[in-house]
């Protein structure tokens, strides 16, 4: 029985055509994200704030005012030919580490590639940063300490509160930056970026199958027709 309702397929159409538009915008700032990191091998201080902004759909406010944040703190870590990174910037950096995570795991799960990678270029911007002010001569002992005291497998410091997120030490376990910071992140599991195409295809399926009403025979033609404008646009 085929049951008729008060949408047309100018409705389909507009439909397809603004979840098109909205996935393209959207799947562009992902890609920007994703190039501008690769480019940089892995950092986030080639992103400009229009690739961030234009990216906040994707990565979400949040995360994206972290990254301007970490990108602030290695602007003005004061490095120079004799720089010293001080224990107050290492404290800084970490609190915007923190930050980092709390906004990626604030995002919907399951969370995104982009997201992710986003998450994990800020931990290597602050980490790389960390590892060339410490590494500099003069920093003696403190340098060494600086970045021994941090680094994967390090033990200096141990867990003293339960995990907040999956994947983090338990209390008593050993605790540093990579296994604090960095190790939550890289097991979370991902799904790609939603695709302009596959939101379209999405919107016209639910256009036809919702709406009080319900479709025997869907004209496959048409609805291909839908989706090939929709990507043109």
């Amino acid at each position: 029985m085929y049951v008729s309702t008060s949408r047309g397929l100018g409705d389909a159409v507009s439909a397809s055509r603004d979840v098109q538009i909205g996935g393209a915008l959207a799947a562009s700032g992902a890609s920007a994200v994703l190039g501008s990191i690769a480019a940089s091998g892995g950092s986030v201080l080639g992103l400009t704030g229009a690739a961030l902004s234009a990216a906040v759909p994707i990565v979400g406010a949040a995360l994206a005012g972290a990254t301007m944040l970490v990108q602030y703190l290695v602007a003005n870590s004061g490095c120079g030919v004799t720089c010293v990174v001080t224990s107050e910037w290492a404290n800084k950096a970490a609190e915007a580490l923190q930050q980092v995570m709390d906004s990626y795991f604030a995002l919907p799960a399951p969370r995104t590639e982009a997201q992710k990678a986003l998450a994990i270029a800020n931990f290597q911007t602050i980490w790389n940063q960390l590892k060339a002010a410490c590494g500099q001569q003069g920093t003696g002992d403190a340098g060494k300490r600086c970045i021994s005291d941090r680094e994967a497998g390090a033990c200096t410091w141990r867990q003293k509160y339960a995990p907040v997120y999956p994947g983090q030490p338990e209390i008593g376990e050993c605790w540093n930056w990579f296994n604090g910071y960095l190790g939550p992140i890289q097991k979370d599991p991902v799904v790609p970026d939603v695709s302009p195409v596959s939101e379209a295809s999405a919107a016209v399926g639910s256009f036809f199958s919702g709406s009080g009403g319900t479709v025997d025979v869907l004209p496959v033609l048409v609805i291909g027709g839908l989706l090939a404008a929709a990507v043109a646009l």
